[in-house]
């Protein structure tokens, strides 16, 4: 459970760093840099999550 509050958390801050990135008016590319960081910690979570799902209907 660590886990998964631990890449929430990541990934809340990785959302505000895009969203500050794009409110600056920083770089397309940076911002897609950003937002490729974000995905990856959202399919972790997405995961994580469903193995965790799976492993509580095998109880």
């Amino acid at each position: 459970m660590r886990h998964l509050l631990e890449l929430k958390e990541q990934i809340e801050n990785v959302r505000e760093e895009l969203d500050v990135a794009v409110r600056n008016g920083v770089e397309g590319t940076e911002c897609y840099q950003i937002s490729i960081q974000l995905d990856r910690l959202i399919a972790d979570y997405m995961q994580l999550k469903e193995e965790k799902i799976q492993l509580r209907n095998c109880s």
